[in-house]
């Protein structure tokens, strides 16, 4: 009986160490940031120039910026997902820009040559000063598209909860990011640890917007059903497009670039508006 409540009490205290682990280094599960920085002769070449958001003793904090084409175009306020960089997303951004479109990619603190690190309130902050960089270079809200991709989708809702635009575009979506974990670490009480919740489906409410929502249909870390009980609960007008058997990764591939070239032109021509909602 000793060894049994022996053996009970040296697994309870390994569970209680990973536990203890998790909590400290849990970051380090949601974050995979690359700090690499390619030559101005390569972002010459894609088009895109690197911009000074905020400016400090320590350093800059510096996304990626493309011109429209023309007055009237799309402005996109990308914000990306949870890996990589900015410098990653350039092909995405040249291809939402096909249509003449300018598009802001938000660099993220610790990613990409920026300083500090991520969190929460850090990204947060980052949307809100590249939405205010927008607005001080002369653009109207009525032009802006907030984007947000993956982890970006949480950030994105909480920016669009809280400023004007045209509309709110939504790939990959989930509730929470405490839901989230709770699913990858089903054996841990992971809900009530997490420090960064991005508790996208409390924001719903806030956000007066158009919304449009992209998803794959086996998506295989964020689940559909996920995405669509926050679609479920938006206000009108709302509109969903379900790629039917993409995952998480190959959206892109799957051509949603040209879905939301079209959507975001509809949104500043005021095809679809907060007036269109039934």
């Amino acid at each position: 009986m000793r060894l049994l409540f022996a053996g009970l009490a040296s697994l309870a205290g390994i569970y209680l160490l990973i536990l203890l682990l998790v909590f400290i280094f849990q970051r380090q599960f949601l974050y995979f940031p690359d700090q690499s920085v390619p030559p101005a002769s390569y972002l010459d070449q894609m088009g895109v120039e690197s911009v000074v958001i905020r400016s400090g003793a320590d350093g800059d904090l510096r996304s990626l910026w493309h011109e429209p084409k023309a007055p009237d175009s799309p402005v996109i306020l990308f914000l990306h997902g949870n890996a990589g960089s900015h410098f990653h997303r350039i092909p995405i951004y040249q291809a939402l820009a096909g249509n003449g479109a300018a598009v802001l990619g938000v660099g993220y603190p610790g990613y990409g040559g920026n300083i500090g690190s991520a969190s929460e309130t850090e990204l947060f902050q980052t949307a809100q000063e590249n939405y205010d960089w927008l607005i001080q270079k002369g653009f109207k809200p009525d032009r802006i598209i907030i984007i947000g991709e993956s982890l970006g989708s949480g950030v994105a809702a909480r920016l669009a909860s809280k400023n004007d635009a045209a509309g709110l575009i939504m790939v990959a979506a989930y509730s929470g990011m405490d839901d989230m974990a709770q699913r990858q670490f089903p054996f841990f009480p992971a809900r009530w640890l997490v420090k960064d919740r991005y508790r996208t489906i409390d924001r719903i409410d806030s956000i007066n917007m158009p919304l449009v929502w992209i998803h794959g249909t086996e998506d295989e870390l964020i689940p559909f059903a996920m995405g669509q009980s926050f679609f479920d609960a938006a206000k009108n007008p709302k509109t969903a497009f379900p790629i039917k058997n993409a995952g998480h990764s190959d959206l892109w591939d799957k051509g949603i670039d040209k879905i939301i070239r079209d959507v975001a032109s509809k949104l500043v021509t005021g095809v679809i508006s907060k007036d269109t909602a039934s």
